[in-house]
């Protein structure tokens, strides 16, 4: 609870900066597909997601068991699949026992790619926020749930991280592009918000600076 609370408290310090403030209630012009609906961007954002979810899956697949928590042998049979969906749906979520750098660190940095899938089309902060929620539910229902139990830490966590470093990872992202990226700021782009560079690249808006 303390988490949650200290990451609303952040949110809202933030927001009543007033160049925080535009980021988050004003739509960005030089961003790519800003003039879209809303709908036209989670189509879109949906698209990134999908191939982002492939590469983790894939990734959790070919990791050692203590990484991924899924027995080999048996989780990716077709009755056990079957069986973990049907429990998956009709029981509750659970506490995991991943490891930490899983919990608090990849799973807010999904969190940040599913918000930015959007946000970096000039999404509304609480559009992107909405996205980033329905997608950390797809992730534990849908991707995760015919290998293992929804995590009650990744509901959370995911989501709640997910917006919080993803709007920061937004502003910092559109602070290096308004003079143009550097070399170093493309490479630091890449890593922290990848979508905005799969969605904008690396060209500077004619309007920067003016």
């Amino acid at each position: 609870m303390k988490f949650i609370g200290g990451f609303f408290l952040t949110v809202i310090m933030l927001s009543c900066i007033p160049i925080n403030a535009q980021y988050i209630r004003t739509p960005d012009p030089g961003l790519k597909h800003s003039e879209k609906t809303f709908g036209n961007k989670m189509i879109r954002g949906t698209g990134y997601s999908l191939g982002y979810n492939a590469v983790i899956m894939t990734a959790l697949v070919l990791s050692p068991e203590y990484i991924s928590q899924w027995d080999r042998k048996e989780a990716f049979t077709a009755t056990a699949m079957r069986e973990q969906y049907k429990k998956t749906f009709t029981t509750a979520p659970v506490k995991d026992n991943d490891l930490a750098v899983i919990n608090y660190i990849g799973h807010p940095y999904q969190g940040s790619f599913y918000f930015n899938a959007t946000r970096s089309q000039g999404a509304r902060f609480w559009q992107a926020s909405l996205f980033t929620i329905l997608q950390s539910a797809l992730w534990e229902y849908v991707w995760e749930g015919g290998l293992e139990q929804p995590s009650i830490q990744d509901l959370i966590i995911t989501p709640l991280g997910g917006i919080l470093l993803g709007e920061l990872s937004h502003r910092a992202t559109l602070a290096m592009r308004k003079n143009g990226f550097q070399w170093y700021e493309i490479i630091a782009t890449c890593i922290i918000n990848p979508a905005f560079a799969i969605n904008n690249g690396f060209k500077r808006p004619a309007f920067c600076g003016n």
